[in-house]
């Protein structure tokens, strides 16, 4: 359920116009962390958890790790790409606020936080994480009955 749902996820905010990629641990050493500029800001999916109610439904966790870069050192020039990249968090969330995919229940917006803030290399590199809550429903299961 849980692969299938991520694949939809990412499907669907493709079709919203969002730049999506999975999340292989980049901002667990921010530093480090190397993303396309090209490809900004984007949204890396991530499964966390899950918890099986029973054989046809699971509450799963997910955190969407939203990037961005400003390549200024202009206060001006950074402050407004700050301001983009908080209306690229609300167009993410409203995309996803109480939206069902592949069968899941409304997805449940939980908690955005910023994870990373800082200068790297000739850029200023923002993260912020966004979770969510959802409950997936096996797609054989109908109206209470197995297919």
């Amino acid at each position: 359920m849980v692969a299938q749902f991520e694949a939809a996820l990412k499907t669907y905010l493709k079709e919203q116009d969002f730049n999506v990629k999975s999340y292989f641990g980049e901002f667990d050493k921010p530093d480090t962390a190397e993303v396309l500029k090209t490809f900004l800001p984007c949204v890396m999916v991530d499964f966390v958890e899950s918890k099986p109610n029973d054989l046809f439904r699971e509450d799963a966790t997910f955190s969407l790790y939203l990037v961005h870069l400003a390549y200024s050192k202009q206060e001006d020039t950074r402050k407004s790409k700050d301001y983009a990249l908080l209306d690229f968090i609300k167009n993410v969330k409203n995309a996803l606020h109480v939206k069902s995919i592949a069968e899941s229940e409304p997805i449940n917006v939980t908690r955005i936080k910023k994870i990373f803030d800082a200068a790297k290399g000739q850029s200023y590199m923002t993260v912020y994480l966004l979770s969510f809550d959802v409950t997936l429903i096996e797609k054989n299961y109908l109206n209470g009955e197995v297919e």
